[in-house]
Order: C-alpha cells, then structure tokens, then sequence
C-alpha cells in the first residue's frame, strides 16, 4: 500500500465529509433519504476532492469509484439507526475503500503531499491529518460516546457551541506539547478546565466533563503521537 497515497485520500475525505458538509445538510439527508439533492452532490465532492489531492488524469476512474462507493454507504446509513455505532461502521468502510484503492492503485507521479513535507522532525501532512481529525470528527465521536452512555443533558452550556469551541483548542494544544514532546504541559490545559465549579446537585454536568475531558485529551494525545 502506498502511505502518502492512502493519506492523501483520508485528508479528502475528513475535509469533505466533515468540513464541506453542514449539519443542516446531513438533517437534509436523513429526512428526504434518496429525494435529497445533497446525496448526491456530497459524493461528487468526495469525489472531485479525491481527484484534486491526486491529480493525475489515470486516477479519475479510481476518483469515480471512490465517489460511488460513498454515496453507496451513505445511502445504506441515512437508512440505519442515527448514533455511536452508526457513525463508527460508516467511517471504518470509508476507510476501508481509501485503504483498499491504495493498495491496488500504483501511481509514480509525486502527490502534492509530498511536495509540502519538508520537515525531518515530523510529517507536516500528518500532523495537518491530526490537526483536522481533533476539531469537528473529535467532537462528533466524543457527542456520540457521551449521549450513548450517559444520554442526553439539554441543560449543559447556555452558550451555543462553546464546549466545542473549548474541546478545539484544548485538543490542538495538547497535539502541540506532545510533537514538543512536553506532555508536563498539558497538565496546564487540565488545571484551566479545574476553573468550572459546579454544586453538589450538578451530578450529571461534573459526570459530562470529566467524561468529555477525558475523551478530549484521550484523542488529541492519541493524535499527536
């Protein structure tokens, strides 16, 4: 299998099925399921992304394939039950195809993302990998796990987005100390979270956090390493 292929296919597909896709479109999915126009728009631009990051023109088919078999696995999913599970088995066959193409697909051409890896400490495009996969995907799988296993609070935050907004930022932080390689550092970022005081009764919102918290660092540690 080609590494800096199969890499270069991932950062397609976080960048296009979790940055250029809307909660407002996925909602748009899942109620009108095959009627939705962004079915099928979503997968020509995994499909055009796929092509960009590896533009040869003999990868085209492979791109098409790649396109098809997206909107083939999300077709199956809007009709699935919407949680944890759901969204991990949908990602892991995605994985699987980018994985599976870069092992039959051989291209001499060098990919733009080895044009741009010019650091000898660490792989600039990994490190972009990592900083993609602790911001939106992160926060999707640490939402999914927590509502799993601990249901639903309507009651957490009364400012809107503001506990992803924190996760981002504590997450890319930790990414840094690690490549630094001063994980002292992080126990920093954990004392800034000790600043949220809650009362006795707030049971279920201390449960939250730490469990958010853990998560976080869990996967941003992960992520860096």
């Amino acid at each position: 299998m080609s590494s800096t292929l199969f890499l270069s296919l991932v950062l397609a597909h976080i960048i296009g099925d979790f940055y250029l896709q809307t909660d407002k479109c996925c909602k748009q999915k899942e109620t009108r399921k095959f009627k939705s126009w962004f079915l099928y728009v979503h997968a020509i631009i995994i499909g055009l992304l796929s092509w960009i990051i590896i533009p040869s023109y003999n990868f085209g088919l492979w791109a098409l394939l790649i396109a098809v078999s997206h909107l083939v696995i999300d077709a199956i999913k809007i009709h699935c039950q919407k949680g944890l599970w759901s969204f991990v088995i949908d990602q892991l066959l995605h994985l699987g195809i980018l994985a599976a193409i870069s092992s039959i697909c051989e291209t001499t051409k060098e990919l733009p993302l080895q044009m741009i890896d010019s650091s000898s400490s660490f792989s600039t495009p990994l490190l972009i990998l990592a900083v993609l996969l602790c911001m939106k995907p992160a926060n999707i799988l640490i939402k999914l796990i927590l509502e799993k296993h601990l249901g639903k609070l309507d009651t957490l935050g009364n400012i809107r987005n503001a506990g992803a907004l924190i996760g981002n930022l504590e997450r890319i932080l930790t990414i840094v100390f690690v490549l630094l390689d001063q994980f002292e550092a992080i126990g920093f970022i954990v004392a800034a979270k000790s600043i949220l005081r809650f009362k006795d009764t707030d049971t279920a919102k201390t449960e939250y956090v730490l469990a958010g918290t853990f998560l976080s660092f869990g996967i941003a540690i992960l992520c860096g390493l």
